[in-house]
């Protein structure tokens, strides 16, 4: 009997891993594709700015994965480091392979791994953060 109540335990357990890093994926591409839509938007209309695609790309991803990583972090109320590092790892692996897909090239470069490090550091920043840090709500 102990034993059935221990797995039970555990599987509930997983599952509440597996939403608070769903959830904090949702929240990164929340912020991720409205920014890059409007980026694009900024981007036709004026010529100049198109050597600010790389800057822009790289703080849009670093706050996204940040904000992920603090959301599945602070869900889950443990190991923020490796929660937060897991989330930085799935957000990259989502946008290397819709990217891949989209210019028919999976192909890793340099670019690629240094992407994929700024994911995994920025995941592990926002669930550091999210652990040890806590939202004040005001009462009405």
């Amino acid at each position: 009997m102990y034993k059935m109540a221990v797995k039970k335990t555990k599987t509930t357990k997983e599952y509440s891993h597996l939403t608070a890093i769903l959830k904090g994926l949702v929240v990164s591409y929340i912020i991720t594709i409205p920014v890059f839509f409007i980026f694009a938007l900024v981007l036709s209309k004026i010529d100049s700015c198109a050597n600010l695609v790389s800057p822009v790309v790289l703080i849009t991803t670093i706050l996204s994965v940040m904000a992920a990583g603090m959301v599945s972090a602070r869900c889950i109320k443990s190991r923020g480091w490796l929660n937060g590092g897991i989330t930085g790892v799935l957000y990259m692996l989502v946008l290397f392979i819709l990217g891949s897909i989209i210019y028919m090239d999976f192909s890793i470069n340099r670019n690629v791994l240094f992407m994929f490090l700024i994911g995994i550091l920025a995941g592990i920043v926002g669930g550091i953060l999210g652990v040890n840090t806590k939202i004040a709500y005001k009462k009405r």
